[in-house]
């Protein structure tokens, strides 16, 4: 709402100055109103959480030949159609595994520790990125625009590696289980809510920065 008053009067601005002025071309971006949107919207910086639009059985790993870059796969495919207002390129998995666990990205892949950590739509979820993991969220991820459905972690509370993996992601029977996080959790349980059977089908959560 708070972009909504300066949209309207850039909108209203600019299409006098266009009916007034020229007819516009499509390649006149002064006249086009996607221009004067994204124009008129700061995208505040951060760490974005964005879900895959596809859910999965508890055998992740299938997409790679281990479960973290199998991950980022996954991650990579599904940020081509993530509705995030940030256009942010470096991509990892919300997702622990054996080789790297969430709570080792600083130091794993040089991730910005003290960056926010944002929702879809860029409300803030953590004041800093190193507070995931001693700290509750600020919103749920359903209340960030995230996702209303449970996700795959396969995390403990503090976001390592948990032994209760599907078998490092390869399993998709109901005789085993894996980590699952809670859309609507603000607690520090959010992404360590419970353990689902490796046949359920589960979104996975991603992170771009």
């Amino acid at each position: 709402m708070k972009f909504l008053a300066p949209l309207l009067f850039l909108l209203f601005f600019s299409s006098n100055a266009c009916i007034d002025g020229k007819t516009c071309a499509s390649e006149d971006k002064s006249c086009s109103f996607n221009e004067i949107l994204y124009s008129s919207i700061s995208v505040p910086p951060g760490i974005y959480i964005y879900s895959t639009q596809k859910s999965y059985q508890g055998n992740i790993a299938a997409y790679g030949p281990d479960l973290q870059i199998s991950l980022t796969n996954i991650c990579a495919e599904a940020r081509l159609f993530a509705q995030t207002i940030s256009n942010c390129g470096n991509i990892l998995p919300l997702t622990a595994s054996p080789t790297s666990s969430v709570s080792t990205y600083t130091t794993d892949f040089s991730l910005d520790g003290t960056l926010p950590v944002r929702g879809a739509r860029g409300e803030l979820i953590y004041s800093q990125w190193n507070l995931v993991f001693s700290s509750t969220p600020t919103l749920s991820m359903s209340s960030a625009g995230v996702t209303t459905e449970k996700f795959w972690t396969f995390a403990t509370t503090g976001w390592s590696y948990a032994s209760s993996s599907c078998l490092d992601g390869t399993l998709s029977d109901n005789g085993n289980v894996g980590i699952t996080g809670d859309p609507n959790d603000i607690n520090l349980s959010w992404g360590s809510f419970a353990s689902d059977t490796c046949d359920s089908y589960r979104k996975v959560l991603c992170i771009c920065y």
